[in-house]
């Protein structure tokens, strides 16, 4: 009887971690810690006993600094550094996202990796560097300007996001 229970609890236990249900996004949302400390632990599955494969960080100069990939109950995954996917836990994470529907034509995302850059706050370098990628058919933005340089600035309430103008789709 004892090991029936112990299978039965064991089953229902992975049934509940199975069926999060997750959303994924189909409209650019940026991500960033609001823990007390700063940082938020990136993880190789949706649990707080799997690997920590790096941290999100708060926001840099008004800007998220990773990008959510997959949107669950207690759990996000999210994109970090340009190339590292894992999991946070939702308690200590925040969103910007620049789209609100609101009949403006809007900027998708062409390519199944298309890139997005933001602002090289050093004096020397390239003007733009990589911030991260998007799948086609996301919706980028609907706040947003064309630059003379072929950028298009994804406008937010405090620094951008930047696209090349041949990287995305006006709709």
């Amino acid at each position: 009887m004892k090991r029936v229970f112990l299978f039965l609890s064991f089953f229902l236990m992975c049934g509940a971690v199975w069926s999060q249900k997750v959303i994924t996004p189909s409209v650019l949302t940026v991500v960033f810690a609001t823990s007390d400390d700063g940082f938020l632990n990136v993880r190789e599955r949706p649990s707080s006993k799997a690997k920590i494969l790096t941290t999100l960080p708060m926001c840099f100069h008004g800007l998220g600094r990773g990008i959510l990939l997959e949107s669950g109950e207690r759990w996000s995954k999210v994109k970090v550094n340009n190339d590292i996917e894992g999991w946070v836990y939702n308690k200590y994470l925040g969103y910007q996202t620049w789209y609100e529907e609101n009949g403006k034509p809007k900027l998708v995302a062409k390519y199944a990796y298309t890139p997005l850059y933001t602002d090289n706050y050093a004096d020397d370098g390239p003007k733009y560097i990589p911030f991260g990628t998007v799948r086609e058919g996301t919706i980028i933005a609907d706040e947003y300007e064309l630059l003379e340089d072929g950028y298009y600035v994804l406008k937010t309430g405090h620094d951008y996001l930047f696209i090349k103008k041949d990287d995305v789709v006006v709709e």
